[in-house]
């Protein structure tokens, strides 16, 4: 970056902070398939990549004087330290227009009711960051180096599906106008939330994606579901993680995390995730 005196700041100029620097680059890489498609939305709509909090939450007028936090997209809530030393981070969390509405911790999934004020204990290397209810994020599974070179293989998706939501995942060669011509790929996420869970993927376009493998992330506190689907055939369920992670496809519910990690080789095509959340009888099994 450059100052206002004509100086130039760069990463390696910072020996002893170069760690969380590293860090700070390869989670931005990470974002990149979420950062790319609202690129294309800012494009076609207008609609800012980052916005200030009272953008999104234009009826609660505690963020009309918030001048820190912000909104990647409209599900993740951004709130910087930049206060030097700062060992405790208030973060205000918006209230929301649906009362079912919660946020969750990105790192740890803790969940927050919204409209009120909590306390993140912080320091150099944090980046708070608060998952809205609805949130739809795309992320790379693979790590990324180059962009020009490298593309996502392994398509992250992390979800809270308390309510019903959308999100328009945008993929084509990044480096040409071929897409002008039809290559390109828009694959609409689409969630309907409720006691049997609906994940639907619906392409447009005919770039053909370098995703090879998905993998599901999936927010639910309140219990592990009773079974999942892909295009009505259900996936194996894993009770150990080590087995789930040497499986091509199949199901685990985290209960550190308190999520429903889903995983299954790309279709590359329309397909629909079902995840059932019914009651059922653990003794009738």
């Amino acid at each position: 970056s450059t100052n206002t005196d004509n100086t130039v700041t760069e990463p390696w100029m910072f020996s002893d902070k170069k760690q969380y620097i590293r860090d700070a680059i390869n989670f931005r890489y990470k974002l990149s398939p979420m950062l790319y498609s609202l690129m294309v939305r800012a494009h076609e709509s207008g609609l800012p990549i980052w916005q200030p909090t009272f953008a999104v939450f234009q009826n609660d007028p505690a963020t009309y004087d918030e001048g820190v936090d912000f909104m990647f997209g409209d599900s993740l809530l951004v709130a910087n330290v930049v206060e030097k030393g700062q060992t405790v981070r208030p973060v205000y969390l918006p209230k929301t227009e649906n009362e079912n509405e919660r946020f969750y911790n990105f790192y740890t999934r803790e969940e927050y009711a919204p409209g009120q004020t909590i306390e993140v204990p912080v320091d150099i290397s944090s980046i708070p960051l608060f998952v809205r209810s609805g949130a739809i994020l795309p992320m790379s599974g693979n790590r990324l180096h180059n962009l020009m070179t490298e593309k996502t293989t392994e398509l992250e998706i992390l979800m809270a599906p308390d309510v019903d939501s959308e999100f328009v995942l945008y993929e084509d060669d990044g480096c040409t106008n071929e897409y002008l011509k039809g290559a390109y790929l828009k694959t609409r996420i689409a969630v309907t939330a409720g006691v049997k869970t609906y994940v639907h993927f619906t392409n447009e376009g005919d770039y053909d994606t370098a995703v090879e493998s998905m993998y599901l992330d999936m927010i639910h506190r309140e219990k592990s579901p009773f079974y999942v689907q892909l295009d009505g055939k259900e996936l194996p369920h894993f009770l150990h993680r080590r087995k789930f992670e040497e499986a091509e496809s199949g199901w685990y519910y985290s209960q550190r995390l308190k999520s429903v990690q889903v995983k299954y080789p790309n279709p590359k095509k329309d397909h629909e995730v079902m995840v059932s959340f019914e009651q059922f009888d653990l003794i009738g099994m």
